[in-house]
């Protein structure tokens, strides 16, 4: 049986791998790390992040150049991955790969939901208003 290809959108469980580096593509700032959310639950609308993968399918890879300031804004909701992301270059480099896009289940969806619901005071970038 042929599976259809995916694409990202709202209620659809993503899964990435991100690493960092000096150049597109690059690793040298950080080795890829697993990140793994539900695409279209925040509260204000996509992040910067889901805007980039948005109606992207599994295989697909993007390099952003991103400032170190905007890394809250740019994860938003998408907690506690910012935490991790401690890196010394301003500019650098961020570089998605797109792991799996499936259907949410139900239970998680309400999971996430009330995580984000929860946050308050967390350096997450939502400003403690979730």
């Amino acid at each position: 049986m042929k599976h259809d290809i995916q694409p990202i959108a709202p209620l659809k469980k993503v899964s990435l791998e991100v690493s960092a580096g000096k150049r597109p593509s690059g690793t040298e700032l950080m080795e890829p790390a697993p990140v793994e959310f539900i695409f279209g639950l925040g509260k204000a609308g996509l992040t910067p992040l889901e805007r980039q993968i948005e109606g992207r399918a599994a295989g697909d890879c993007r390099s952003i150049e991103v400032s170190r300031s905007y890394i809250p804004e740019f994860f938003g909701h998408i907690f506690p991955f910012p935490m991790k992301l401690k890196i010394p270059l301003d500019p650098f480099y961020l570089n998605l790969k797109i792991i799996s896009v499936d259907p949410a289940d139900p239970r998680a969806v309400v999971r996430a939901m009330a995580e984000i619901a929860a946050c308050s005071g967390c350096d997450c970038g939502c400003g403690g208003h979730f």
